[in-house]
């Protein structure tokens, strides 16, 4: 990873001298949130509280050049031992990019070099950055770590994209070039294809590509470099309806599924598989959303209201309340999943039901406050009560978004 510490302060540099000598314009978008729960490996109550939190700013150098940034944080616990200790923490610059737009024939053309993660298949990113909707991905994978919420896949690393926008009609097509460390051993390049497209009562976002392990050995020789296996990946996400109807929501993807010459076939494992199908229901002015996923542990410790990485999660709420000035959401999450499991295993669906699972109850609310939003939420574990403690049933979240 050396290459990406020494050209990450270049890019730094950039982005600030830019900010300083052009006339340029910054927006920017920023949330953060407390988790208060006990800790479930104490034997006695001891209180943990956590922050997840990011800030995503766009520099507009002009018209046709902007620059986007994105940090998140994780921390551990911090109030275990006193306040004003080193607490643990995951830190990340998620996104630095550079993007360049220009009039070409029919179309508008997006060239960006970027470095971290870009355009994350999963995410409504690519909906909203080159079409202009509002947000329409599902409520059970918002996150705190950033705008993307959860991913398929990601364009990770250091490279270049290029997204063309036609005219005609409501699609683009893109390309993307970049090179990371996803191998354990090798720098990994990889080339990946999309296209998107949003109609009136039709949205669709695919993409797909190969990563190829750049070996310094073939046949035991040592050689300048060399490829003997590919990564796979692929990713789909498709809206029926939109925000204002009945809608079916549906995202399916696979990450770094191996295939090599000698196997002649995609070593996929349904630990990489993401799914989730979630029929969206309008009644008034009430919103159910019926969500049934199964997604790779290492998305679902990243979400708000998912725990587990096989379940089925009913959202009911309504937007429409307001006092006074104020508009509020209110509405739960209702929860039954099983831990460790995943799609396949739901061929012996005895053996799942009647195993381990969870039944969370999530009430939530949200309201606008100052420039931008105060949400809070209590999650009940309903099986913790029979598991352990009453105290670790119980967590508490309060968070904050703004825009500026």
């Amino acid at each position: 990873m050396g290459i990406f510490k020494r050209i990450l302060p270049i890019l730094a540099v950039s982005l600030l001298a830019g900010s300083v000598f052009c006339e340029s314009f910054f927006s920017g978008y920023a949330g953060g949130k407390l988790n208060y729960s006990a800790n479930s490996t104490s034997e006695s109550y001891n209180p943990d509280l956590k922050l997840q939190a990011f800030f995503q700013g766009q520099f507009n150098f002009s018209e046709n050049l902007w620059s986007h940034m994105e940090l998140s944080i994780d921390t551990g616990d911090f109030i275990s031992e006193e306040l004003f200790h080193v607490t643990p923490s995951d830190f990340s610059i998620d996104e630095l990019s550079f993007i360049a737009k220009a009039q070409i024939d029919n179309s508008t053309n997006y060239f960006s070099a970027f470095m971290g993660t870009f355009d994350p298949i999963g995410s409504d990113i690519f909906f909203r950055r080159y079409f202009g909707v509002q947000p329409l991905a599902s409520k059970i994978t918002e996150s705190w770590l950033g705008m993307a919420g959860s991913i398929l896949y990601p364009h990770f690393g250091l490279g270049i994209s290029d997204v063309v926008k036609v005219y005609k009609a409501p699609i683009a097509f893109g390309f993307y070039g970049y090179l990371n460390h996803e191998d354990d051993k090798f720098f990994v390049i990889n080339a990946d294809l999309r296209f998107g497209c949003v109609f009136r009562y039709f949205s669709f976002d695919i993409a797909g590509g190969i990563g190829a392990p750049l070996s310094d050995k073939y046949e035991n020789e040592d050689v300048w470099f060399a490829v003997d296996k590919f990564y796979w990946h692929a990713g789909t996400t498709m809206l029926i309806g939109n925000n204002y109807t009945q809608s079916v929501y549906i995202q399916a993807g696979l990450f770094n599924a191996p295939f090599t010459k000698a196997s002649k076939k995609i070593a996929a494992t349904q630990e990489d598989v993401y799914l989730l199908l979630e029929p969206r229901f309008r009644i008034d002015n009430a919103h159910v959303n019926l969500s049934i996923f199964s997604f790779p542990e290492g998305t679902v410790k990243k979400l708000l209201f998912i725990d587990d990485t096989l379940g089925v999660n009913l959202n009911i709420y309504t937007d429409s309340v307001t006092i006074g000035s104020k508009s509020f959401t209110i509405g739960t999450h209702f929860a039954y999943s099983f831990p460790g499991k995943y799609f396949l295993d739901l061929k012996n669906f005895m053996d799942v039901v009647s195993g381990d699972f969870n039944i969370n109850m999530t009430p939530y609310i949200s309201s606008n406050f100052l420039s931008g939003e105060l949400h809070s939420q209590i999650t009940v574990k309903f099986m913790e009560f029979k598991r352990s403690e009453w105290y670790n049933a119980i967590s508490v979240d309060l968070g904050y978004r703004t825009s500026f």
